[in-house]
């Protein structure tokens, strides 16, 4: 019988070079050129926390506000196994130079037949491939833990977490996090604690993922401290304000919006995009413009993944400005970002949980935002908008069906816009964002406004000026 690490690093190192040679050819190709096209425009932090593997990665909505004291890159791909994160390592992980990497991959090799030693063979290429780069990587793997669908799986998984628990505890740098031991507590696989933290058979709801956080945090933060620096936005002034149109803009499904608009003001459209299509966490866009068309240091990062569409599914083509303000404008609330995410077992897709970050904001001010969906269908769909930074947010906007519309013949909203007034953002000048499906099959994003405030007074007038904050609140204007 093989001992445990029989099969030298080395050799293992070649066959996965060899088998990641072409590169065209890998799956996943698509979502690498786009993370790399994007890269390339807005470049990342070097020296970052990273989080790459499958869709437990992709679907780890809050990672960045879990760890937002830490400079964190997202790259999770939905249904992707240890060979396709290695045959893409040098794009995922090695270009970004990140000090550490958090992974979870194996759980699909091992549901698609591979057995634990397989896998235990792809975390040693993974781990040349990145160490080879950058010696000194701390590298953080996540046990396979127990899920309610893959419990036929689970001596395979014991095999690969014995191996690669073994390995990490003889080898610097190299870290192991017993994530099944912690689900095992909770009685897998039928107790009631275990199967909460789903939101289906494979992959975590909510509690499931703060149950995650409060398990890696500690290990991560024992090894690797929190390093991010807040550095004042000198680029931003107080009364900039913010536009941005979501949506595709291929001329068939939506447009961007070219500035200076009817109201003489410039946007912010997101990269080039088809309709139909999926924007994926850790996708970004960088030095966003006010309504000056001056850049000002104000970026958006995908935390949660969106689907989009537009003029041909029930976008808004002729909105009114004296309703909807400078959001009336026809190219941004013609097309949209939609998310079907609730976080309900057997309820929406959560695939598509939609949400993103707003960085490089500046703590000093505050900020209000407008938001704006909508979609002309009968049925009636809410969306739930949520803003988190120094404190929590939200609201539920009525998009869709019977009683959404202020014109008779469309079924959609043309009149309402939620308002959050007076939002501060964390200490790292970072907002999140998060769309939920309320009711209904979708819930929409189709334009966005946010205005940098006065800074608030520092001294006597800092009660007033939170009490005036709190009753302000979030609401919902119909104008």
């Amino acid at each position: 019988m093989l001992s445990k690490f029989s099969l030298p690093l080395a050799a293992i190192a070649a066959v996965g070079l060899v088998c990641g040679a072409s590169v065209e050819a890998q799956p996943y190709q698509s979502n690498i050129n786009t993370w790399n096209t994007q890269d390339a425009l807005d470049p990342l932090p070097q020296d970052s926390l990273l989080f790459v593997g499958s869709s437990s990665i992709r679907r780890w909505e809050q990672v960045t506000r879990d760890f937002a004291d830490y400079n964190v890159i997202q790259r999770g791909i939905g249904g992707a196994m240890f060979d396709d994160v290695n045959a893409q390592v040098q794009d995922l992980v090695v270009k970004h130079n990140p000090r550490a990497v958090v992974v979870w991959a194996g759980t699909n090799d091992l549901a698609n037949g591979s057995n634990g030693l397989e896998v235990f063979d792809d975390y040693l290429g993974f781990v040349n491939a990145v160490q080879t780069a950058r010696p000194a990587t701390e590298i953080f793997y996540l046990g396979i833990m127990p899920t309610p669908g893959r419990q036929g799986n689970r001596s395979k998984e014991d095999v690969a977490n014995g191996y690669i628990s073994d390995y990490a505890d003889d080898h610097a740098n190299l870290h192991y996090i017993d994530l099944p031991a912690e689900f095992d507590s909770l009685g897998a696989y039928a107790g009631a604690d275990f199967q909460n933290k789903f939101v289906d058979d494979i992959h975590l709801n909510r509690a499931g993922y703060d149950l995650w956080t409060s398990i890696i945090r500690p290990r991560v933060q024992a090894v690797v401290a929190p390093d991010k620096v807040y550095a004042p936005n000198t680029a931003l002034a107080a009364g900039d304000k913010i536009l941005f149109d979501f949506g595709a803009n291929d001329g068939t499904n939506g447009d961007h919006t070219i500035g200076p608009d009817a109201n003489g003001n410039y946007w912010n459209n997101w990269h080039p995009l088809n309709g139909g299509t999926d924007i994926l966490p850790g996708e970004h866009i960088g030095n966003l413009v006010n309504t000056e068309n001056e850049p000002v240091g104000v970026g958006l990062t995908i935390t949660a993944q969106f689907h989009n569409n537009g003029k041909n599914h029930g976008g808004l083509a002729s909105p009114d400005p004296s309703l909807l303000g400078d959001l009336g404008i026809a190219s941004a609330t013609v097309d949209y970002f939609f998310s079907t995410g609730d976080g309900v077992q057997g309820g929406g897709n959560d695939d598509l949980a939609g949400g993103f970050m707003i960085s490089g904001l500046d703590k000093d001010y505050t900020y209000d935002f407008r938001l704006f969906g909508t979609r002309n269908t009968s049925e009636v769909r809410k969306s739930e908008y949520r803003l988190v930074g120094d404190a929590e947010y939200f609201e539920v906007l009525q998009t869709s069906g019977p009683g959404s519309a202020a014109a008779a013949g469309y079924n959609g909203n043309d009149n309402t816009v939620v308002e959050f007034h007076n939002v501060r953002p964390d200490e790292f000048g970072q907002i999140f964002f998060d769309l939920t499906l309320a009711e209904g099959s979708f819930a929409y994003l189709g334009a966005m406004e946010i205005t940098a405030n006065v800074p608030e007074p520092s001294s006597a007038g800092t009660c007033a000026a939170g009490v005036a904050a709190i009753i302000a609140g979030a609401y919902l204007r119909k104008r």
